[in-house]
């Protein structure tokens, strides 16, 4: 697994060594990058796939010294809110193997990032206190039609991400998701 630091994010973990990025399956890979909402400070933890975003709050210091570990904790806490059974998340971890750090995953994936970002600006709903999973807000910000890097179709990033854990064997093929092919309704055809 490969955990992308945006620049602000390398800043705030010291002593990090960047491998560099590699090829790997992008379902693998997340970019993490940190950004200020209403005077609190929120982690994006965005799967460069499918661009499902995860958005935590009250980063502690001790989770900035040991980020594998808490960004590891992060993805399967947010599988695990979304239905995903501890063998599916236990697959694939194992499947998607140690983590590194490394810099961002490129233009396409950093500008998903930013998508997600410009995203937050329009929630209008106040952060939960005292609580780390923003649960609202990633819900929010996974509401937004893309096409990330690991598709060519448009969809949202969670059925995105789901039809990655299916190709990936992690997941049984559930009810069919919502992939809008606009190429089939524009008058210009490659």
């Amino acid at each position: 697994m490969q955990i992308g630091l945006s620049g602000i994010v390398q800043k705030r973990v010291k002593k990090a060594e960047l491998a560099p990025v590699e090829e790997e399956d992008l379902a693998f890979c997340w970019d993490t990058h940190l950004i200020k909402y209403k005077n609190r400070n929120v982690l994006l933890v965005v799967n460069v796939s499918s661009r499902y975003a995860i958005a935590m709050t009250d980063i502690e210091s001790r989770d900035w010294n040991y980020y594998v570990v808490y960004i590891h904790n992060v993805i399967c806490l947010a599988m695990r809110v979304d239905g995903y059974s501890e063998s599916q998340i236990s697959k694939y971890m194992q499947m998607a193997g140690d983590a590194k750090l490394t810099k961002t995953h490129g233009k396409k994936a950093v500008g998903g990032v930013n998508r997600v970002a410009t995203c937050i600006d329009f929630y209008d709903d106040e952060l939960e206190k005292e609580v780390k999973y923003q649960r609202d807000l990633s819900e929010y910000i996974n509401r937004d039609i893309c096409t990330p890097p690991g598709f060519e179709e448009f969809g949202y990033p969670t059925e995105l991400f789901q039809l990655d854990m299916e190709r990936l064997g992690v997941d049984e093929k559930r009810k069919s998701a919502k992939i809008i092919d606009f190429r089939k309704y524009s008058r210009h055809e490659e």
